[in-house]
């Protein structure tokens, strides 16, 4: 389908939105194409352009850093923070103003932005600039209008942010019945890849529930025991959609080692998709089992169980990087997940690091900062608030300060 373009744009908004059509048309490979990456909302911005001040800045922005991702000899690196800078300053300004605060074409704003940040600078800790807010503007927004695929596609994209860092903060919560409003179950029931996301949408507050009893000496055995059965839950729902992600990638490669197998561009489409799928999947399966490894009596097994999906997911990445930067960027979550659950594998857990250094070189820029790869972070509620874990720890520390010198 063609992408359109607004009538009536000056001569800078024209030379954006073709700037923005050069990225996203089918024709750009998987390596490179924004919309592949960064969401369907894209192939809609062109004909947005020239309606918000706040958008158009964004889209400039965005592409600039993009651009200098790819050549750093053409775009200096204080001209990308300039238009970052008025970025800002137009979001702000939008913001101000209550009519434009609600446009889908500010929400555009926001997440672009939040794109933006990704080739400008990392925090030191996880987690990225404007997520709060842009949690608040989902929580105030209410579904989206069904007949604007900007909207529906950006807040697609949006709430897919926001949903992997409520795992990791307090500062964004929703109640459950939002999670369900947000992630409509009909559209993510339809795939295996859907059902995954539907299990997260439940992670953050079945972490904060756990945690609640984990901290309180006075819950009751059976309070722990129903947190337990719920978390167990979760744990066999995404391991069905897991298995058929497995089946689905373990059938492309059979039919990759073809000797009638022929490499183009809908073959490595394919090829990306189901290592992407599949390893976000894997990703995810780490989350839930940090979450079993706090509230299980004895985690023994699902702290091996983890390790092992650690390796599976180092291997995928290394399989994946054959499509960066872009294509296959959504593997630096996953290797996040990894070398969460490699804690107790130091090589493993060395080598994953390093994969994820790599990965996430591709967007980084020494001429904006110099900090190392952010520290993989710290869940709502994991293996920290292990009770078992703790009592194996003492053990250990008690028989170790017991043996002489």
């Amino acid at each position: 389908m063609p992408v359109r373009v607004r009538p009536g744009l000056n001569c800078e908004q024209s030379r954006l939105a073709i700037s923005v059509i050069d990225k996203i048309k089918p024709t750009v490979g998987i390596r490179y194409n924004l919309a592949w990456t960064y969401g369907d909302y894209l192939n809609d911005l062109p004909r947005r352009l020239g309606t918000n001040v706040a958008l158009d800045s964004a889209t400039e922005a965005f592409l600039l850093a993009v651009k200098r991702s790819m050549n750093r000899q053409e775009v200096a690196a204080p001209i990308v923070l300039e238009r970052y800078g008025v970025a800002l300053t137009a979001l702000r300004n939008c913001l101000d103003d209550p009519v434009k605060a609600r446009e889908p074409e500010t929400l555009g704003a926001i997440l672009l932005l939040m794109n933006c940040q990704q080739y400008i600078w990392s925090p030191v800790k996880l987690g990225r600039g404007h997520v709060e807010g842009a949690a608040q503007i989902l929580r105030l927004r209410g579904p989206p209008k069904q007949d604007d695929p900007f909207e529906r596609n950006l807040l697609l994209s949006l709430r897919a942010v926001v949903l992997f860092e409520s795992i990791f903060t307090d500062r964004v919560v929703f109640t459950d019945k939002e999670w369900i409003d947000m992630f409509d179950r009909k559209l993510y029931s339809l795939s295996p890849e859907g059902q995954t996301v539907q299990c997260m949408t439940r992670l953050a507050n079945m972490m904060r529930k756990a945690r609640t009893v984990l901290e309180d000496d006075s819950a009751s055995q059976f309070e722990q025991v129903v947190i337990q059965h719920e978390v167990q839950g979760l744990y066999q729902e995404i391991q069905t959609a897991v298995g058929t992600l497995r089946e689905r990638y373990q059938k492309y490669k059979g039919d990759m080692a073809s000797s009638e197998f022929v490499w183009n561009d809908m073959s490595d489409l394919i090829h990306c998709h189901t290592i992407r799928t599949y390893a976000l999947g894997l990703g995810i399966t780490v989350f839930v089992n940090e979450l079993r490894i706090a509230v299980w009596p004895d985690p023994t097994e699902i702290l091996q169980e983890s390790c092992a999906l650690a390796s599976e997911i180092t291997n995928l990445a290394r399989e994946g990087c054959r499509y960066r930067p872009l294509g296959s960027s959504a593997l630096g979550i996953c290797l996040i997940a990894a070398e969460m659950a490699a804690v107790d594998d130091p090589i493993l857990k060395a080598d994953i690091r390093v994969l994820r250094h790599d990965y996430a070189m591709d967007y980084r820029d020494v001429e904006f900062e110099q900090l190392p790869v952010a520290d993989v972070g710290t869940l709502v509620c994991g293996r920290q608030y292990s009770r078992a874990l703790k009592k194996k720890n003492a053990v250990v520390d008690s028989s170790s300060s017991s043996t002489p010198a």
